[in-house]
């Protein structure tokens, strides 16, 4: 590395922006990747990866992967991308720009959660550690770490009524819950194969949470995370969905979620007792889903992504309207911003290799 290129490196650093050590110059040869944006709930999606400049050398995020798109839900123009690569990357004017932060620039962050009561309180699964901040950001602490290295950890919940209550699942199949801000933990539930995928605390009551699991469907809790019950009864008669992919809570219309696995999209209006078969285009059996999104103020508007196509419904899955994504990447994130809810964000990451 030229001292000219060190220089640039140090400074932004010590500015706490993205800097060309980390991620693209423009021109790589990956740019079209990282995050695209929709303000029109999805008739036009443009690609945001703009980095500010220092002396003149334009620097982006169009070659980031990224895992996870977390919006604060304080404050909805602050929006924090986890990547495979490249740590922390955030935007503070609604994904226009973005920065890094300097002690997160690197590792494989599957995972981002943000207090609901406190913007500056933000927590980061990095391999096989838990990374938080309580300061915005400035200075990163690691509260738990699993022993096993090769053991990461999957995902991340804040509750929104008692913000020092945490839930957090591994690779292993363990779920573990802090009540102190993770300062110490437990196990709550232990699943026989197969990793925790994600963890989600229902917004509209907070006693009541959901594990998606890799290869053992759905567990829910009914109080707040202490005991759980597998939701096998009302998908006995769905095949495949033991093979899960996502799951969502739609904020909007409580006990409503809407399921991914092999078989397709189910939907279910009483808090996972029974489903209903939400008809894809073309058909269950052959559209995989790589990414799904509910309008968190309309329950029946439903945004979900393929490998090349982004497909919307307005009526709960009725009917189906789609466009042709203008990337190359796959979709790894679809997130719909909270107060506009015409802001769409699509994370993208590089094909599996076949």
């Amino acid at each position: 590395m030229n001292r000219k290129k060190l220089f640039i490196c140090s400074l932004f650093l010590g500015l706490l922006a993205l800097s060309g050590c980390t991620l693209s110059t423009s021109g790589s040869r990956s740019n079209d990747g990282g995050v695209w944006r929709s303000t029109d709930s999805g008739a036009t999606v443009l690609q945001t990866v703009k980095v500010p400049a220092i002396d003149g050398k334009v620097i982006t995020i169009s070659n980031v992967e990224v895992t996870d798109i977390a919006v604060d839900p304080s404050d909805h123009q602050t929006i924090y991308l986890g990547s495979k690569s490249n740590g922390i990357i955030y935007s503070y004017d609604g994904g226009s720009s973005w920065r890094q932060f300097r002690d997160l620039t690197k590792g494989y962050v599957n995972s981002v959660a943000v207090d609901p009561k406190n913007k500056c309180v933000i927590y980061a699964t990095v391999s096989n550690k838990l990374h938080k901040t309580v300061d915005c950001g400035r200075t990163w602490q690691n509260p738990y770490f699993h022993q096993k290295a090769e053991v990461y950890l999957t995902d991340i919940d804040v509750s929104p009524a008692n913000t020092n209550t945490l839930l957090m699942g591994n690779s292993e199949g363990e779920l573990i819950k802090s009540t102190n801000g993770g300062q110490s933990w437990k196990t709550v539930l232990r699943v026989k194969s197969g990793s925790i995928m994600d963890v989600i605390i229902d917004p509209n009551n907070n006693q009541i949470a959901y594990v998606g699991t890799e290869k053992e469907g759905i567990y829910k809790s009914l109080d707040g995370g202490e005991t759980w019950t597998e939701l096998s009864e009302g998908l006995k008669s769905y095949s495949g969905t033991h093979e899960y992919k996502k799951l969502v809570v739609a904020p909007a219309t409580a006990d409503t979620l809407i399921f991914i696995s092999k078989f397709g999209m189910l939907r279910s209006s009483n808090g996972g007792l029974n489903w209903e078969v939400v008809d894809l285009l073309p058909g269950p059996k052959e559209t995989v889903i790589h990414a799904v999104a509910v309008d968190p103020k309309n329950s029946r508007e439903i945004y979900y992504a393929t490998a090349s196509t982004l497909v919307k419904s307005i009526d709960g899955g009725q009917t189906w309207s789609s466009g042709k994504l203008p990337y190359s990447r796959a979709t790894s994130n679809l997130t719909i911003n909270p107060s506009d809810t015409k802001i769409l964000y699509l994370g993208t990451s590089l094909p599996p290799k076949k």
